[in-house]
């Protein structure tokens, strides 16, 4: 049952590292662009006046970019470190969250944003964040998405199990089939009996 446990721990990081990214509040999106990842760009024509390098500015501050960067890297460290080995030294973990924390997530903005938002929307987006809606949203946003996300865990992990437990005779007969087929391949102790002389 080991695969079986290690298929449903991958999914539940799959879907733990989505919500990871839903949580990112538009200001700091961009630092995976869909087409780095092989993905096909959405279909949007780009506006004939886009976003200005000021607007993108203003919406990370309202949006409390660097906020959700610091987030964002706490839990890469988090993760990283307890995925490393115990014999990696501390001087290369140091220096992997301090590069993290240096990294130029922002300037993908400036590439990114002109290509689908316009001066118009920035400006809309802008005044809804200045509001107090906006300014409540920006403080709320971390929290329903911490929330979000263990809803996320749990629906998958239960998900996981449901289907598990759905094809047990299955997957039993699979891995019994599979150990079999490895215990005929084990090299066997006993000498080979020699062939009669004739």
């Amino acid at each position: 049952m080991r695969i079986l446990q290690t298929a449903a721990c991958a999914a539940v990081f799959t879907v733990s590292a989505f919500a990871q990214q839903a949580a990112t509040p538009p200001a700091s999106k961009p630092a995976a662009p869909a087409t780095q990842q092989g993905a096909a760009e959405p279909a949007i024509k780009p506006p004939a006046n886009p976003i200005t390098p000021a607007q993108i500015k203003e919406m990370q501050e309202l949006t409390g970019a660097s906020t959700t960067k610091k987030r964002i890297v706490a839990n890469a460290i988090q993760f990283y470190r307890s995925q490393f080995p115990p014999y990696i030294p501390q001087d290369v973990i140091d220096d992997l969250e301090k590069s993290l924390q240096n990294a130029d997530l922002e300037s993908h903005a400036a590439e990114i944003y002109p290509k689908y938002l316009s001066t118009e929307d920035a400006a809309k987006v802008i005044d809804f964040y200045k509001s107090p809606a906006g300014q409540h949203l920006v403080t709320a946003q971390p929290y329903m998405m911490t929330e979000m996300q263990r809803s996320a865990v749990q629906i998958a992990q239960q998900t996981a199990k449901d289907v598990i437990e759905r094809h047990k005779p299955e997957i039993e007969a699979a891995q019994q089939k599979y150990m079999q087929q490895q215990q005929q391949q084990k090299p066997t102790l006993n000498t080979p009996q020699s062939q009669p002389q004739r």
